[in-house]
């Protein structure tokens, strides 16, 4: 009875995948669609993880939509004398995956009984057990500005699902058993 068993696993850990801010209206200004946002005045990495507003993964108001108004030098252009013609949105300052997203963990398991018949025959018993621990992984946070109300320079007044995470990225624990019979 204690013969013949055989287990598994698989073990997953995660720091969590970066999360890239974008705005899908930046870049209007040389014809591009999609762009990443602005810091707000003042704002750093320090201050998106910081200040966090109840139920939102990051300070939604640390970013800004990179308006330039018409008649304002636009700040990414080569030529420091470029005006933008009309109020427009400019490429943004914020860098590529500046933040984070939540971690995630998994842990699958198998178990597996042999019995042995006449000759090379054989009969297995096996489970597997998928996220074992019945663990919820969340998704990224939404990482869209255009999903906050912003005002005309840009500014988030309110962050609407801006910020939040929406989802979960998990599946619940699933068992699976089978018998198998080997000759």
């Amino acid at each position: 009875m204690l013969s013949n068993w055989q287990v598994s696993g698989v073990a997953t850990a995660l720091s969590g995948v970066p999360v890239d801010l974008i705005d899908p209206a930046g870049g209007a200004v040389y014809g591009l669609a999609g762009a990443r946002p602005n810091w707000a005045a003042g704002a750093n990495r320090r201050t998106a993880l910081s200040n966090i507003p109840s139920g939102y993964y990051f300070n939604p108001f640390a970013f800004a939509q990179a308006i330039v108004q018409a008649g304002q030098r636009i700040p990414s252009a080569r030529d420091p004398t470029a005006l933008a013609g009309d109020t427009e949105t400019d490429f943004g300052n914020v860098g590529r995956n500046v933040l984070r997203g939540p971690r995630q963990t998994n842990l699958d398991f198998s178990v597996a009984k042999h019995f042995p018949l006449k000759d090379s025959k054989t009969i297995q018993f096996r489970a597997d057990f998928f996220n074992l621990l019945n663990h919820p992984n969340r998704d990224n946070p939404v990482s869209n500005i255009n999903m906050a109300e912003v005002d005309a320079a840009g500014n988030v007044l309110s962050p609407g699902d801006f910020g939040r995470i929406v989802g979960f990225d998990s599946s619940p624990r699933m068992i699976q058993v089978a018998l198998k019979f080997s000759f």
